[in-house]
């Protein structure tokens, strides 16, 4: 039997440190994406410019303006939803963790934080987007399904999902050359 969790898990703990940090932000944009009809439209827009700052900011190697731009002003809009942890949980929750994995060091030193948070990693963020996949769909359920069968399904195929796109996007190792 194959397990997609524990393989994408082994794929990523080869992969480049900065190439995860990119991924992460891709496995919460297909999140997002999947559960875009439930997200609050500004949630769903400050997360979207929160990870699109991200991707500027991993490739430029240090927390631009934008950046902490966006990451106050996805403060602000989630505030704003305070009361209803549930949008949060779905919408900004997952853009701050897939964030954290490229950034959380060089926001910290923006601003001159003494006191260092623990870092994540692309694989933590892997994990919490399929459960977090897994936890949407079971919600949904209909029609007398099994919960916890929908969401074992569910899990699997975001795993999958994870997977397919950590090949398709992965350069070939040794610099392939192959034409």
């Amino acid at each position: 039997m194959i397990v997609l969790p524990k393989l994408i898990d082994d794929l990523l703990d080869q992969v480049e440190e900065k190439r995860a940090a990119h991924l992460a932000l891709d496995f919460a944009h297909h999140v997002l994406d999947v559960q875009r009809a439930e997200i609050e439209d500004d949630v769903m827009a400050a997360c979207l410019e929160y990870l699109a700052a991200a991707d500027e900011a991993i490739e430029l190697g240090e927390a631009t303006p934008r950046l902490l731009t966006a990451h106050e002003q996805l403060s602000v809009t989630a505030e704003r939803w305070e009361g209803d942890r549930h949008l949060l949980a779905r919408g900004a929750g997952l853009a701050v963790q897939a964030v954290r994995v490229g950034c959380q060091r060089m926001m910290e030193d923006a601003r001159d934080h003494v006191m260092r948070s623990s870092l994540i990693t692309c694989r933590d963020v892997a994990r919490e987007l399929q459960a977090e996949a897994g936890r949407w769909y079971a919600k949904r359920t209909s029609g007398g399904a099994d919960e916890r069968l929908v969401a074992r399904s569910a899990r699997w195929e975001e795993a999958r999902w994870q997977l397919q796109h950590v090949i398709a996007t992965e350069p070939a190792p040794h610099g392939g050359g192959i034409t």
